[in-house]
């Protein structure tokens, strides 16, 4: 039986490393597909994971760039990022928006364009999100979260908004449960285990 076992979990961890090495060869070919057609690709590119990218043609990136994980890059606006510019995992860039004052509601087919630039020596931490015309100077480094519209000097430090209190629980609510040990398991359901 020990024997048995043995194989099954030996087996089951070559084909999942099987798995997650044909996920990675097709994640790179995907990859290559996209940064085959920049308009401009300086050396050392690295790309970590898929990258979701639009328009290639009118983007230009410079040399020592790393782009994270699970970016999503509109392009067909015209994008410029320079050397040395690191940026972490889900990275939202685009360079087009809908034309909302058209010919439909709530927008028609028409596409605004306005380039994006990043700066050389810039570095652009997670989950941010660059809207269409932005630019951002040389050396700046972008928060956790941010959301960029417009112009951000060179050397300058932004962030996310500091968060903002919407509300507050009702306390003598909120101690009634406490003093019950009334507390949620999975979806809310009530935890029987701890209540006994």
């Amino acid at each position: 039986m020990m024997l048995f076992q043995w194989l099954r979990d030996r087996l089951v961890d070559k084909f999942y490393r099987w798995l997650l090495l044909a996920e990675q060869r097709a994640v790179t070919y995907h990859n290559q597909q996209w940064i085959t057609k920049l308009g401009r690709c300086g050396a050392m590119l690295n790309v970590r994971g898929k990258a979701i990218v639009s328009g290639a043609k009118y983007i230009e990136i410079g040399d020592n760039v790393h782009i994270g994980d699970h970016a999503f890059i509109r392009g067909e606006g015209g994008l410029k990022i320079g050397d040395n510019t690191h940026i972490s995992r889900n990275l939202v860039i685009y360079t087009v928006n809908h034309q909302y004052e058209g010919l439909r509601l709530p927008y028609d087919d028409t596409l605004i364009k306005k380039s994006v630039e990043v700066g050389r020596n810039v570095w652009i931490g997670m989950n941010v999100c660059i809207a269409p015309g932005s630019k951002i100077g040389d050396g700046a480094i972008i928060g956790m979260g941010a959301v960029i519209s417009g112009e951000v000097p060179p050397l300058s430090i932004v962030g996310n908004q500091k968060f903002r209190i919407l509300g507050y629980r009702n306390p003598q609510h909120y101690q009634a449960l406490e003093h019950a040990k009334a507390y949620g398991g999975i979806n809310g359901r009530a935890l029987e285990t701890l209540n006994s």
